[in-house]
Parts: C-alpha cells; sequence; structure tokens
C-alpha cells in the first residue's frame, strides 16, 4: 500500500538502510595519500553512531570555540561518506570508458577526490583561519573516512544504545523497536572494529561518549581541546550554561520532534530513561544488541 512504503522509504532515509558492511583496510593502502588535504587547517568531523545519538548537543558544545567555524554553508549534517559506494561505483565506470587509465589510479582514488571536492567547496565560505567543524549521525562506510578524509580529525561520538534506541521509537513511533536495537548494534560493531584500529591514535582521533558531554560537559571540552588541537584558553565555558536544547525527544510528545532551541528545564536528564522499560523491552534489546553494549564497556554483563 502506498502508506506503508512511504514509511519504508522514511525509515531508509533516517537509519540509512542500506547494509552496514566492515571491509577491514580495503582500499585504504591503495588510495592512502591519493587525496590531498584539502584545507591547511584540518576540519573536526563529529560522527555519531547513529541519529538520536547526541551530535546536535555536541556540536553546539564545541562550536562555542572562536577557533571553529561550524557546519559551513549550513549543512547542518554531511552525508557524504555514506556515498562512499556511490563514489566508488563512480569510479569503475570512469574506469570502464577508456581501461587503460587503471593501473593509473588506485582502487579508491575518487573517494580522496570528492572527499578533497567537497572540503574545498565548504572552505570556500569558512572565514580565514577558522577550522570547520562538520557532524553527520552515521557511522556507515566508517572505514572509509581516512581515505575519504585523509589528514582530518574525527570524533567518534557513541551513546548507550538502550538511550538511542527508547529516543528513536519515542520520536519515530512507526519504527519497531527490534529494529532500532539491531540498527545501534550494526553501527556498535562498525564503531568497534574501527577504534580497535586507530585506538593507539591520541591526536586527530577521539572515541567519546555523549553521557560525558553531558555529565561534565567543562570536562569534555578540555579533551576535545587536547584531542584536536585548539587553545582551550580562547574556550568561554562561562557560555556552556547557557546551550539550549536541540532536537530532545524527551521535550515534546512522542512521534514529535523541534530542532528549534529550549530553555533546558530544571530536571532535564537525556540519560537513563531505558531503566523504566518493560521486562519484553529489556530482555529484547539484551538478545539483540546486549554483547554490542558489553564491547563499548556501557555494562560488565547482561545482569541489569
Amino acid at each position: 500500500m502506498h502508506w506503508m512504503n512511504t514509511i519504508r522509504k522514511y525509515i531508509d532515509y533516517v537509519f540509512e538502510a542500506r547494509p552496514f558492511v566492515y571491509r577491514g583496510d580495503a582500499g585504504i593502502a591503495t588510495a592512502e595519500g591519493a587525496a590531498r588535504r584539502a584545507t591547511e587547517l584540518p576540519a573536526i568531523f563529529i560522527n555519531g553512531i547513529m541519529p538520536r545519538a547526541g551530535t546536535v548537543y555536541v556540536g553546539e558544545l564545541l562550536r562555542l570555540h572562536p577557533d571553529l567555524h561550524a557546519f559551513p554553508r549550513q549543512l547542518w549534517e554531511l552525508p557524504l561518506l555514506q556515498l562512499s559506494d556511490d563514489a566508488l561505483k563512480m569510479q569503475r565506470a570512469f574506469l570502464r570508458i577508456y581501461e587503460q587509465n587503471t593501473d593509473k589510479m588506485g582502487a579508491s582514488d575518487f573517494l580522496g577526490i570528492v572527499g578533497a571536492g567537497m572540503l574545498h567547496y565548504l572552505q570556500a565560505e569558512t572565514p580565514p583561519g577558522k577550522r570547520m567543524l562538520i557532524k553527520v549521525p552515521s557511522v556507515q562506510y566508517l572505514h572509509y573516512f581516512p581515505v575519504m578524509y585523509p589528514g582530518q580529525h574525527l570524533l567518534l561520538l557513541v551513546r548507550d544504545g538502550r538511550d538511542v534506541a527508547h529516543s528513536t521509537v519515542k520520536t519515530w513511533p512507526q519504527i519497531l523497536f527490534p529494529f532500532a536495537c539491531r540498527r545501534w548494534r550494526r553501527a556498535a560493531e562498525m564503531v568497534t572494529a574501527y577504534h580497535d584500529d586507530h585506538k593507539h591514535q591520541t591526536f586527530g582521533y577521539w572515541l567519546a561518549r555523549f553521557e560525558d558531554a553531558v555529565g561534565d560537559p567543562e570536562g569534555f571540552v578540555r579533551e576535545a581541546c587536547r584531542r584536536f588541537d585548539l587553545d582551550v584558553t580562547r574556550y568561554p565555558f562561562e557560555q556552556i550554561p547557557t546551550i539550549r536544547v536541540r532536537g530532545s525527544s524527551q521535550l515534546k510528545p512522542q512521534g514529535k520532534v523541534t530542532w528549534d532551541p529550549k530553555d533546558r528545564p530544571p530536571n532535564f536528564a537525556p540519560t537513563g530513561h531505558w531503566r523504566d522499560w518493560s521486562r519484553y523491552r529489556k530482555q529484547t534489546f539484551k538478545r539483540i544488541a546486549g554483547r554490542a553494549l558489553i564491547a563499548l564497556d556501557y555494562c560488565e554483563d547482561l545482569q541489569w
């Protein structure tokens, strides 16, 4: 029926319902160095584990730094990495037209070409001397990030999958709860695989938690400044309490969400809502995504 197709298309859009495929380092070695850095000052990407993971709040928190230019050209999200497969298909089509070019290019060169082009496009609107702050609530094709954006910085933002699933079904009631759990699990597996390969990095990369940004925003900012070479003395810490709430599923009725800024209520708490779940929901999440929750150190076991 027409209305069901509409819902399916909306779900596909929100959750990028294309398969989450991890291919290890395939293509990275051959494409490494193929694309030069598009800006002299590396951009900072906030990649959230999935929608409802807190990228909006963390973006508002970091954009207070005067050396950052947030969301150039008012592109509030930059879902280019999710199109990695399309960029590679374009490269294959390009090489089919003139096969003699095949041995002249690396296997993933188009990823770097597309990424560099986008960064140049955004840099043209960025004031001189400022670094771009970019966000997207997705980790699809995360393993291609160093290929598409060589030399750029990555803040990989995770959030407790129980709260993500809770917020997801509250925001979009048409999303089935088990579906939300599966999407978080697959995204968490992408994050874990990427972090295992990059956890040695102490600069230019950070696996951060939304809960830390909410619970200790000053500490979160200080660590971000250290990881991404921002002058912490220039950050206006006194302005943190003035950050207003955007996009929260807790301040609107079920099925409603607004991006208009709202004053933070005195009792506002964006974490821990899963504690009031029914036994069915708890058991369902444990069965589908319990191991991924443990892998990201949100719990030691499933005795909750």
